[in-house]
């Protein structure tokens, strides 16, 4: 075996990262659960998750349509329910809610917030009777489901906050909160970017050719050179002979290729998130997919190297190989190989070493 394969190898097997080596999962929590407002505020907390009742119940309005005051039988003010999470990693909020009432919708009614750092965001406004300006008679919405998505806000604080207005009229109202609970996803976000490589980044950011870091061999088998330095067979590189816009990578800095290996192990298992139907998981599974798909993964069908492979040491180049013809003894004529020939996901075809 020439010693750079088995130098290759060696690294390769060095360079696997145990999965577990990644961030773990940080998802969201439920902090603190918090009666307020006038009160009148009931809170059971199960296994599916937070329930309440919200505004003062029990009373029936006796007097019929537009009928007279109740006294002493309903508050004048907002009972007011706020839940508050540490969104983390990012996660979906669920629940659901209803109404039932003896007052018209402009009276009494309920609404529902989600108070973010960057502002608070309606997610019900008014819920109240359709009858509006009419009290007396009993009105029940149906019982609705709703979700939202926290992952805008990660790694922020969020409070989500039912209020129930009533005006003391004595036809009382009553929000109803199920089963109030968050799920986040059990793969962690990635890593990168950012990175704390300023190369890496530019990397990242589109600038993937670089072709001055490789050894002072590998630049004069790809790249031209002065006259009386070089191979005589090959005297303007395997850039000259195959034509330099077919060079797709040279050196990668090792937090970049790091980078390339956590988005397969988050995309393909043990992450498994492109088969993963979680709503928990769909930010980050989207994340990684963007990212997978960005740096093209899917074509060559296996792992990536780790960050001590060889293009980080730059000992590799990755040439396109379409239309060529005798490629192997054109690169031959530089002193490059591919020792990996083989159509992926077995072999990596456009992948040269030097000999």
């Amino acid at each position: 075996m020439p010693r750079c394969i088995l130098l290759c190898v060696l690294l390769a097997i060095i360079a696997i990262p145990n999965a577990n080596s990644q961030q773990q999962p940080n998802p969201p929590q439920i902090t603190a659960v918090t009666p307020g407002g006038v009160g009148f505020v009931s809170i059971t907390q199960g296994s599916n998750g937070i329930s309440a009742t919200i505004g003062e119940w029990g009373t029936p309005y006796p007097y019929g349509v537009n009928g007279p005051p109740l006294p002493g039988v309903e508050p004048s003010g907002p009972s007011i329910l706020t839940i508050d999470i540490d969104v983390n990693d990012g996660g979906i909020v669920s629940f659901s809610y209803g109404l039932e009432t003896w007052d018209g919708g402009i009276y009494d009614w309920l609404d529902i917030n989600l108070v973010t750092p960057t502002g608070t965001i309606p997610l019900v406004s008014n819920l109240g009777q359709p009858s509006g300006n009419n009290w007396g008679s009993f009105w029940q919405s149906p019982n609705i489901s709703l979700s939202k998505d926290l992952s805008p806000w990660k790694n922020q604080h969020v409070q989500l906050v039912f209020s129930v207005e009533q005006d003391g009229y004595g036809d009382q109202t009553q929000g109803l909160l199920d089963n109030a609970a968050i799920s986040g996803c059990a793969i962690s976000p990635l890593t990168n970017p950012p990175f704390n490589d300023p190369k890496a980044q530019s990397f990242e950011d589109g600038n993937t050719i670089d072709t001055n870091d490789l050894t002072s061999a590998m630049q004069k088998a790809w790249s031209p050179f002065p006259a009386g330095t070089g191979i005589p067979a090959c005297p303007s590189g395997f850039a000259g002979l195959v034509g330099a816009g077919r060079l797709i990578s040279a050196y990668r800095p090792p937090e970049y290729q790091s980078h390339f290996r956590e988005i397969w192990d988050k995309w393909k298992p043990p992450g498994n998130l492109q088969s993963n139907t979680d709503p928990g998981c769909a930010s980050i599974k989207a994340a990684v997919q963007a990212e997978f798909n960005k740096h093209g993964l899917a074509a060559s069908g296996k792992r990536p190297a780790g960050p001590n492979g060889t293009h980080c040491q730059g000992l590799a180049i990755d040439v396109s190989i379409s239309g060529l013809v005798n490629v192997d003894a054109l690169a031959g004529q530089c002193g490059l190989y591919r020792p990996f020939p083989q159509p992926p996901p077995v072999g990596d075809p456009v992948h040269f070493l030097h000999q």
